[in-house]
């Protein structure tokens, strides 16, 4: 998989790592406007969607010529395209039709990916189930990205399993042994520990030591327990130490992006441009030294 920054092999502590914008931060524009807003931001490349129903995304079917537009866009602004975020989760489902045309549409992602010179597609891992269930979820949810990874490694695409909420991946163990029956190098973890936080789940001291030699991306967010939901707040102020968090990857190479969650909570986050300064700024000093 490619590499997101390379070191002297000396771990002197954490980062600097590259630090990417979600697309998701920016609801109110485009792919070349979310490349913008990280480029104002000072920032070194985004996170982009892939998905039909969101502006700042690529389609699902989006032709070279597309791709190659974002891509000169990107070039133009000294960024990268660094990660694509797919939303098909049907990797262990009942039918094999339905298995299929989710592998499909990770293929078509990996496509683009490789198109855009980005080395990383988010995988959601399927749907959550109950604990009689899961076994054969997971076995079938294997087998899918089992049988996606040759065409991902060819590609330089690393096909990263999310911590995430309603998935299979509830739990970093849960995470971890998802991408171990997979058994294929192109198989990674997508790190997120504001998820694994809304989730009740491992801690990070634990999570990161499961999942360690598998994290190929994170995600960085944060938020505060609100009524029956939660609230996002900056990186500072919420449940997640970031802080000691970011200190617990050291020898981590890779990327962090800012999943600024603008797309879900639009009257609390306001613009990424000026809700994102404090977090870029303290991200800077935690990775820099």
């Amino acid at each position: 998989m490619r590499e997101e920054r390379r070191g002297d092999g000396v771990d002197d502590g954490p980062g600097p790592w590259p630090l990417w914008l979600h697309s998701m931060a920016t609801p109110d524009t485009d792919a070349a406007g979310c490349l913008a807003v990280a480029h104002e931001l000072g920032l070194d490349g985004i996170e982009l969607i892939v998905a039909d129903d969101y502006p700042a995304a690529l389609p699902q079917a989006a032709s070279p010529a597309e791709a190659a537009a974002v891509s000169s866009v990107a070039d133009g602004l000294g960024l990268r395209v660094g990660a694509l975020c797919s939303y098909a989760r049907d990797i262990d489902h009942e039918a094999a039709t339905d298995r299929q045309n989710t592998a499909d549409a990770l293929r078509r992602a990996v496509d683009l990916a490789a198109a855009l010179g980005a080395g990383h597609v988010r995988v959601l891992a399927g749907h959550d189930r109950p604990a009689e269930e899961r076994p054969d979820a997971v076995r079938r949810a294997a087998e899918t990205l089992r049988g996606l990874a040759p065409h991902a490694q060819a590609a330089g695409v690393s096909l990263n399993v999310e911590n995430h909420m309603d998935t299979l991946a509830t739990s970093a163990k849960a995470t971890r042994e998802l991408v171990d029956a997979a058994t294929a190098p192109a198989v990674g973890v997508l790190y997120d520990q504001a998820n694994l936080a809304i989730m009740a789940a491992e801690p990070a001291t634990v999570a990161v030591d499961l999942q360690r030699e598998l994290i190929r991306h994170v995600h960085v967010k944060n938020f505060v327990p609100a009524g029956d939901g939660r609230r996002p707040v900056g990186l500072a102020e919420g449940t997640v130490d970031w802080p000691a968090t970011l200190r617990l990857l050291d020898g981590y190479t890779g990327a962090l992006t800012f999943e600024y969650e603008r797309r879900w909570y639009p009257d609390q986050l306001p613009p990424a441009q000026i809700g994102l300064r404090a977090d870029r700024d303290l991200l800077r000093s935690l990775t820099t030294g």
